[in-house]
């Protein structure tokens, strides 16, 4: 069986990550990495080397910029992890090189950007998929299965909520680039909460029509809070809040229906039927058995969002999520800044 051999843009924190998962498989080579800072690109290709099968015993080839690699290198995939405002240039270079493209989320920074994406990826026949890792979480996957079942009746109401100590962790170094609009898109709504935005949209399975909002912004314009009510089609309200100054971190996503409720994070799953208490339906318990979590759900083993990407270039499944649905979370995500800087609602075509 011939390796997918995949090249990389952006080598800081995120990078590192994803490239030790990727590393590990057999069917896959990391064959060149990319980064305007040759030192933080050399640095992670000497990480890698003794990584697992997946990287040569020489490592990666480094290159100063996408370009040069893609046209050196002629990758089958290429994995983005720049800063937000980057992925759209460096995704489309890569599609357009005729690679199969992964992208941490957000896809990008806005809707025209996204949609053009999506429009050459389907173009030249390319997988595009987006980093949401939260789909592969078997409590939410639970969720949206049980949803589908009609099990709480019709859907009448959504509320989530994320929080996290969001500005405290990612001060100074590597990660300074988030605080800067310019570059990251946003604060933390377009940095984390577009987690909380796209497993509402995908739980669901509707998209959003139209998203109210105010937000906390520092002086230099970065979001730390935000607070939204959000029209799902046809007619369903949702109220989303996502906090980056908090003591703590929380991800939940509750769904009140007509004849029941579902309480879902990434580690719980609760249902109420009826006026009867929530009953725990599946939990994640730690440190069970060897090296991962246990659930009470069915999770495929080393099912991580990389091990998705790759099974989906090689044909063997879709992605978790293809680049035209996290287009619809870069539509509310862009409603939503919208609406918190005109104080007005606003439409999602």
């Amino acid at each position: 069986m011939d390796r997918l051999r995949i090249a990389v843009a952006g080598c800081g924190v995120a990078a590192r990550a994803h490239t030790n998962r990727l590393a590990r498989r057999r069917d896959v080579r990391i064959v060149a990495l990319a980064d305007p800072d040759l030192q933080a690109a050399q640095r992670l290709a000497e990480g890698l080397i003794g990584a697992g099968p997946g990287v040569e015993a020489e490592g990666p080839t480094v290159f100063g910029d996408h370009v040069s690699m893609l046209r050196a290198v002629h990758p089958d995939a290429l994995a983005v992890f720049t800063p937000h405002l980057h992925h759209f240039r460096v995704a489309l270079d890569g599609l357009l090189a005729g690679c199969h493209v992964f992208v941490e989320k957000p896809l990008c920074t806005n809707v025209q950007e996204a949609t053009d994406l999506v429009n050459v990826a389907r173009a030249r026949d390319r997988i595009l998929a987006v980093g949401h890792q939260y789909r592969l979480r078997p409590t939410l996957k639970q969720a949206k299965q049980r949803l589908a079942e009609g099990r709480i009746g019709r859907p009448r109401l959504a509320v989530g909520l994320l929080a996290q100590p969001w500005l405290a962790a990612h001060a100074g170094g590597e990660d300074s680039w988030r605080f800067d609009p310019r570059i990251a898109g946003s604060g933390i709504l377009t940095d984390s909460g577009d987690h909380l935005l796209d497993t509402l949209l995908w739980v669901l399975g509707t998209p959003a029509l139209e998203a109210t909002a105010i937000q906390d912004r520092l002086d230099s314009g970065l979001d730390v809070v935000t607070a939204a009510a959000v029209k799902l089609a046809p007619n369903l309200p949702a109220t989303l809040a996502v906090s980056g100054v908090s003591a703590g971190s929380l991800f939940e996503l509750t769904i009140l229906g007509e004849t029941g409720a579902l309480r879902v994070s990434e580690t719980l799953l609760q249902e109420r039927l009826g006026d009867q208490p929530f009953q725990t339906i599946a939990e994640e318990v730690s440190g069970s058995a060897g090296d991962g979590p246990d659930f009470q759900v069915s999770q495929v083993a080393g099912d991580s969002i990389d091990d998705d990407f790759v099974e989906a270039a090689r044909g063997r499944r879709f992605p978790s999520c293809p680049g035209d649905q996290a287009l619809g979370t870069v539509k509310l995500l862009e409603a939503i800044a919208r609406s918190a800087a005109t104080g007005r609602p606003v439409a999602i075509a």
